[in-house]
């Protein structure tokens, strides 16, 4: 049997889009809040929100805001399995931070496909 953690504690929230990057984003990006009730690819090294499941016509977008999910991450340095502190990198990824961003737990690290399950 293969290690799956697809789908566990999922929760999901609709945000609107930062109107300047609403053609910059897609499905399986990691966003952070930009505004109230708004999400976008923010500064590197922000703290990030969620991950993209879906996107409206409507400059709408379904954010997993909790539960596992797999993300890709840039940087020389990749994730550490445990619980490692997360920034968004400014162009929908994660990367390794050293202060600031997020405490995530990393549950597995595919150095090759540079991606990573997290726990939000």
């Amino acid at each position: 049997m293969e290690l799956s953690f697809e789908g566990i504690g999922q929760v999901a929230a609709t945000f609107a889009t930062q109107e300047a990057q609403e053609k910059k984003l897609a499905i399986g990006h990691v966003v952070t809040l930009t505004a109230g009730g708004t999400v976008g690819l923010g500064t590197a090294g922000a703290a990030p929100c969620g991950v993209i499941l879906a996107l409206e016509k409507d400059q709408k977008a379904t954010v997993q805001v909790d539960g596992f999910v797999q993300v890709a991450y840039t940087g020389d340095t990749a994730p550490t399995v445990g619980w490692d502190a997360l920034g968004v990198d400014g162009s929908g990824s994660v990367q390794a931070v050293a202060a600031g961003g997020l405490n995530c737990l990393v549950v597995q690290v595919d150095t090759a496909a540079k991606t990573a399950v997290i726990k939000l």
